[in-house]
């Protein structure tokens, strides 16, 4: 019998509304940032969501710790429904659900020592300073391969690496069991990035965590995840599990971001698929298909109507009209 979800997330939405008006200002629209976005993380796996920026994927991620409220859909996290909780109760449910910025120094308080700054969490769940939360700073300094003695130092004083490292720290020391990692490599060098990946990944093991890793790169999220979905305007147009995906990409958006992905050696015939135009407003976002505008292989129904997520085979699902189960689908082969 297969095991539920730990995180099962469905139909979620989240419009910011946009006012006009000082005195009486009055709603004239609203930035569809997540548009009707579904997708389920088991126990110990890492699913990685990409996209280009500005597509929804963080805002995603803090709708699920429910850092920002949804406009409407549902979270729930080892089968309990977090819209249900009151707010002492999703406070308390906050010791398994955590975060790793993307900023590795705006997301630490300059002002405080990095014991402080781990050991805060467990402070504002009701644990009493002293000896005993000294001690847990330190050793998970330690665990995340820097020194007990950097505990009485401040933010400034460490490297853009080192202070991810203090935010992992941070982020484990309430015991998680879910941690969202919003593009936690991608303002470190790359030296910097393959020591951070390989450290999330010994600390998944070692402690069973569950990981969404959020990110632009789908160079970096092939070596951490397990399945990845793909992100475009506030919707998820593919999602696979990593093998699938980066062997056979079906969507022709996943299939131009792959093709940007630096290889050391580019074999002979390899092309870069150059997308004509902009990302389309979220504000106003296209009737029908979202990626219609930059697809070179967009129909009448792709203007007309919204494609539905289908599975293409089993594990595989694509929101186009062009893919049918069965068949290959449409490839883009070279530069337009």
């Amino acid at each position: 019998m297969t095991a539920p979800p730990l995180v099962d997330v469905k139909g979620l939405v989240k419009h910011f509304p946009i006012y006009s008006g000082l005195m009486f200002s009055k709603q004239i629209g609203s930035v569809q940032a997540v548009d009707d976005v579904s997708f389920s993380i088991k126990a110990g796996e890492t699913l990685g969501l990409v996209g280009e920026s500005g597509c929804g994927k963080s805002t995603t991620g803090r709708l699920i710790l429910k850092l920002i409220q949804p406009t409407s859909g549902s979270i729930r996290y080892d089968g309990v429904d977090l819209q249900s909780l009151d707010a002492e109760t999703m406070r308390q449910k906050r010791r398994d659900l955590q975060i790793i910025f993307q900023d590795p120094y705006g997301s630490l308080n300059p002002r405080m020592t990095v014991e402080d700054i781990i050991t805060e969490p467990l402070v504002i769940f009701g644990d009493k300073p002293g000896p005993a939360l000294a001690k847990r700073a330190r050793d998970l300094l330690k665990t995340v391969g820097l020194a007990s003695f950097h505990a009485r130092r401040y933010p400034h004083e460490f490297s853009g690496g080192q202070r991810q490292r203090i935010g992992i720290a941070r982020a484990l020391a309430s015991q998680p069991k879910f941690i969202v990692c919003d593009e936690a490599v991608s303002a470190l060098d790359v030296s910097i990035q393959a020591q951070v990946i390989n450290l999330l990944q010994d600390l998944q093991e070692e402690f069973k965590l569950t990981y969404l890793f959020i990110a632009h790169d789908l160079g970096v999220v092939k070596h951490i995840s397990d399945r990845v979905a793909v992100m475009y305007l506030g919707k998820i147009v593919e999602l696979a599990d990593r093998r699938t995906l980066y062997r056979q990409p079906r969507h022709p958006y996943t299939q131009a971001l792959l093709s940007a992905i630096p290889v050391p050696k580019p074999r002979a015939g390899r092309n870069r698929i150059v997308l004509k135009g902009d990302v389309p407003s979220p504000i106003n976002p296209p009737k029908g298909c979202r990626f219609y505008t930059r697809c070179p292989y967009a129909e009448a129904i792709c203007r007309e109507a919204e494609p539905p997520r289908l599975a293409v085979e089993a594990g595989h699902e694509v929101a186009c009209h062009l893919v049918k189960p069965g068949l290959p689908g449409p490839q883009m082969s070279a530069a337009r």
